[in-house]
């Protein structure tokens, strides 16, 4: 047992974090589902009432992690390292960040179409945040059964790998096919964003695995 593990059992935890990053990773896995949706749509005011409703989600998890924040240093007794628990709360905004990001682009950018590597990026992306708030679904017994959790950060660290390799292929191919530069830029920094959205949900992963390794 470590020496986290002993003082834990000595005091009384605080569970009202659990639900809030529970709350949090159900609000993920909503905007990626949205944001799945816009990239399969060329109807512009379909992305527009997407974006509406991922951008409100974004919102909400702001006003979640402010919350998580303002207790943490309130508490006396936190779950788990507050350092990490404060750690892990970034990494999921930042996901949620460029989930918005992404979107955001697409709305201003306005492509004429979207190649199908995106709308494979975006699914990637919507099993990123699953697997977060599945994860985040064992956070109240990580110490007792991490196994569930531990896959849940494998399959983020493999997603991470896919969506870097999709992303590669779609930046070699954009550049040997796409003659119109307007597009090309357009496309090639709304997939920069949705790449950028893959690694920061595989960055929750590791956090957790933190989380898991001091305290299982």
């Amino acid at each position: 047992m470590s020496l986290n593990t002993f003082f834990a059992t000595l005091l009384p935890k605080e569970d009202k974090f659990f639900p809030q990053y529970q709350a949090m990773g159900e609000r993920i896995v909503t905007a990626a589902d949205y944001f799945t949706e816009m990239v399969s749509t060329n109807d512009h005011d379909k992305r527009v009432e997407l974006y509406t409703k991922i951008k409100s989600l974004e919102t909400e998890c702001d006003h979640i992690i402010i919350q998580i924040f303002e207790e943490l240093n309130d508490s006396f007794v936190a779950p788990f390292d507050r350092e990490d628990m404060h750690q892990l709360g970034d990494d999921m905004d930042d996901v949620m960040d460029y989930i918005n990001d992404s979107a955001k682009r697409i709305l201003l950018y306005q492509p004429k179409s979207m190649p199908n590597k995106t709308i494979h990026m975006a699914e990637i992306i919507l099993e990123g945040a699953k697997a977060i708030c599945t994860a985040l679904g064992e956070l109240k017994t990580i110490n007792k059964k991490p196994a569930i959790a531990l896959d849940q950060c494998a399959k983020l660290h493999d997603l991470e790998h896919e969506g870097d390799d999709v992303y590669d292929n779609f930046v070699k191919e954009l550049f040997e096919n796409e003659e119109d530069t307007k597009e090309l830029i357009k496309i090639k920094e709304i997939m920069a964003s949705m790449e950028d959205a893959t690694d920061r949900a595989n960055h929750v992963g590791k956090t957790l695995k933190t989380i898991i390794v001091k305290y299982a």
